[in-house]
């Protein structure tokens, strides 16, 4: 039973970061006048992410006291969670370095080249999302089963 609420209170804490790193994300491209392609993809894949932990939390939810579901499980003891913070972490960190001030013209230029420079770190962020992404499609889709 401790097991489950868990893995519920865990799955909602990664909601919540993944709501917030949208809205701050979303906000920081609304800012900046031409905010490079790589955080638009990150915040398109930090929402699909966003959305599949919404649908672990309903199969919690939903899933019966006594026996938790399987995957569910499984992906605490393969430390998807943790690398979900973790990625989810990074990108809100690379955000703020980027982040423009207001009446603070050549800092705002110095941060807005500073992004090109992360590209690898980026391109990395991207692909362990997708993974992630994967991993959690593939646990809703057993639980479902």
């Amino acid at each position: 039973m401790a097991e489950v609420l868990g893995t519920v209170a865990s799955i909602t804490q990664l909601i919540d970061f993944s709501g917030t790193l949208l809205a701050g994300g979303y906000t920081f491209i609304a800012k900046v006048v031409r905010a490079p392609s790589e955080i638009r993809s990150l915040l398109t894949e930090v929402a699909a992410v966003n959305g599949l932990l919404g649908q672990l939390d309903l199969l919690a939810h939903s899933a019966p006291k006594s026996s938790p579901a399987d995957a569910l499980q499984a992906q605490k003891h393969l430390g998807v969670r943790q690398e979900c913070q973790n990625t989810l972490k990074y990108i809100q960190d690379a955000l703020a370095r980027c982040e423009q001030e207001s009446g603070k013209g050549t800092k705002n230029f110095g941060r807005k080249l500073k992004w090109p420079f992360k590209e690898k770190e980026t391109k990395d962020a991207l692909q362990r999302l997708h993974n992630l992404r994967s991993v959690l499609a593939n646990a809703i889709e057993v639980d479902s089963a």
